[in-house]
């Protein structure tokens, strides 16, 4: 049994991101709840982070001045208003280079910084439209401005975000390998710009209040507050693996609910295919004899009539030989059509092979039988089967008996409406004929015998 694969992926990230979160949350309660976690990542994960050629250089780029229109611009385009989107297309007349073109406006040119959000301003407004391919279009332009930005500012929450929308759009567009590895960024310059901004609120206490003087009185503190981080440790690593255990117990559930469901889907198909006929999708001889006998058992303990109307396409081997079997088995196929828009829903409607076809009519004397098989000889004789090719009207022999004329099983019954179908064939074919008693069996066999060569 086979899963779709999308839906696998989407589980497996989903579990992977939701372990990521559990490992980085602090047992500091006081820190603003993130949904990407709150510990900090190792120094050798940062380290792979921040690894580049070119770093030296890198580092010794300025921070640009962000103007504060192009920030609004950015916080309103998140809601994709017409507001942020007329800001978003002002601001691009600021980023042209052609002379003409920057003298619409008196304003300075869009310094690297200011494009970069300008493009995440145009990737969440390409967002709200669900354009994804545009979304990550602009990312991945505002990413080569890289080079040109601080670290610094490229570590700041306002420029950072970029990689959540790919990560986001990666997904939709079902590249899970991308979005897992932007969203693995994302986390890890979160994990930084915490560590920054710690770090700086560490350094202006200490230029502050001189901290430095204090560290011996706070390491008292800090050995009697080590008894108590021990137990909150073993709260949280109990929280952890509960909420884990939680996590894979929904998702081994929502899986096995697939299969469950998959297998139930497979099971009601492959029992449609043993009882239909795939061509025309009418049910099979097989299935044509279990519903005979229970409905001629079911009209012998009701006392109740079961007729049969048996009949098969005439000349139909020429249309194969004239035509080729695909247009054959078109015409087998509206034939059905046909017999399905004269019976009723209650009657059974079968193809035994071939051109052969039974009908079976519960409740149903032999008058009304062959007037439903005079109804169906009408319509399949005077349709058009131009549509595939065909000039000449298709016809068909119809035999038809009943219960009423001798009762003594499904398969004599059908036999005896059998031989009034040959005997339609023999008075010119196009025709219904009921069974009469009289009808010799010697006779029918001739008939097959006398058209071994040529098709009924």
């Amino acid at each position: 049994m086979c899963i779709n694969k999308p839906y696998i992926l989407f589980f497996l990230l989903s579990v992977s991101i939701s372990f990521a979160s559990l490992g980085q949350e602090s047992t500091n309660k006081k820190k603003q709840s993130s949904p990407l976690g709150n510990d900090q990542f190792s120094s050798n994960t940062q380290q792979k982070i921040h690894k580049n050629t070119d770093q030296n250089d890198h580092d010794n780029i300025a921070i640009s001045p962000i103007r504060t229109k192009v920030i609004s611009a950015l916080n309103l385009s998140k809601n994709g208003s017409n507001l942020a989107a007329g800001k978003v297309l002002q601001l691009s007349f600021l980023n042209l280079t052609s002379a003409s073109q920057l003298a619409i406006s008196t304003e300075k040119q869009l310094n690297t910084a200011e494009q970069y959000l300008l493009l995440i301003s145009q990737a969440y407004l390409a967002k709200s439209k669900s354009d994804h391919k545009k979304v990550i279009k602009f990312l991945t332009k505002a990413e080569k401005l890289n080079k040109s930005v601080s670290i610094e500012q490229l570590n700041q929450p306002l420029f950072y975000q970029l990689h959540w929308l790919l990560a986001e759009s990666y997904a939709v567009m079902g590249d899970f390998d991308q979005a897992y590895e932007h969203k693995k960024i994302y986390l890890h310059k979160y994990a930084d710009n915490e560590k920054f901004q710690k770090n700086k609120l560490v350094s202006l206490l200490n230029d502050k209040y001189q901290t430095q003087k204090k560290n011996k009185e706070n390491e008292l503190l800090a050995q009697q507050n080590a008894l108590e981080q021990e137990k909150i440790a073993q709260i949280d690593i109990l929280q952890k693996q509960r909420k884990r255990n939680t996590i894979i117990l929904a998702c081994l559930s929502i899986v096995f609910i697939v299969i469950m469901f998959r297998q139930y889907r497979v099971r009601r198909r492959l029992i449609r295919l043993s009882r239909t006929d795939m061509l025309t999708e009418l049910i099979n001889r097989k299935t044509l004899f279990y519903l005979g006998e229970r409905l001629f058992k079911k009209s012998q303990e009701h006392s109740s009539l079961l007729s049969v109307i048996y009949f098969d396409c005439d000349f139909f081997k020429r249309v194969n030989d004239n035509y080729g079997h695909q247009v054959g088995d078109e015409v087998l196929k509206k034939i059905a059509k046909i017999g399905n828009e004269v019976i009723r829903s209650r009657d059974i409607f079968a193809r035994i092979g071939g051109e052969e076809f039974v009908i079976l009519l519960p409740e149903e004397n032999l008058t009304k039988a062959k007037a439903v098989a005079e109804h169906i000889r009408e319509k399949i004789a005077q349709y058009d089967f131009l549509f595939v090719g065909i000039k000449e009207n298709i016809t068909a022999s119809f035999g038809v008996a009943s219960s009423e004329q001798m009762n003594v099983g499904f398969n004599q019954l059908l036999h005896t409406a059998d031989t009034a179908m040959f005997k339609a064939k023999e008075q010119g074919r196009n025709k219904v004929v009921c069974f009469e008693i009289q009808f010799p069996t010697l006779e029918k066999l001739s008939i097959r015998a006398s058209n071994s060569t040529e098709t009924a």
